[in-house]
């Protein structure tokens, strides 16, 4: 029987993530966990396109988007996964950290 403070986060992966107002910041791409003795504890989740380009390290190779894309870094403790069908976040949007994209420079659009 799993302890009540275990989740199954591969089934969070790719649920919308709802601000308090209700409005969708994006989709939850990735998580990052450190381990603590027998277990992993879960230090932030990563939310939005831009954490999907990040997650893919797509900006490595290169490659930018148009226009501006982002995504939000989000601490363990602004989300709350007990809905694993909806996760909300605990707190405004503009006090997430924003993961930024780069622009396409206008000397590499074509």
């Amino acid at each position: 029987m799993a302890e009540k403070n275990e989740r199954r986060l591969e089934l969070l992966l790719g649920r919308r993530v709802q601000a308090p107002d209700g409005r969708v910041v994006g989709r939850l791409q990735e998580f990052r966990a450190e381990r603590e003795h027998d277990y992993y504890v879960v230090t932030e989740y990563s939310i939005g396109p831009g954490a999907l380009i990040e997650r893919l390290a797509v900006r490595h190779l290169g490659f930018t988007l148009p226009g501006r894309v982002h995504g939000y870094r989000v601490r363990w403790d602004q989300l709350d996964i007990e809905d694993p069908d909806h996760p909300r976040l605990t707190c405004a949007v503009d006090e997430l950290e924003r993961i930024r994209v780069p622009r396409r420079s206008k000397k590499h659009a074509a």
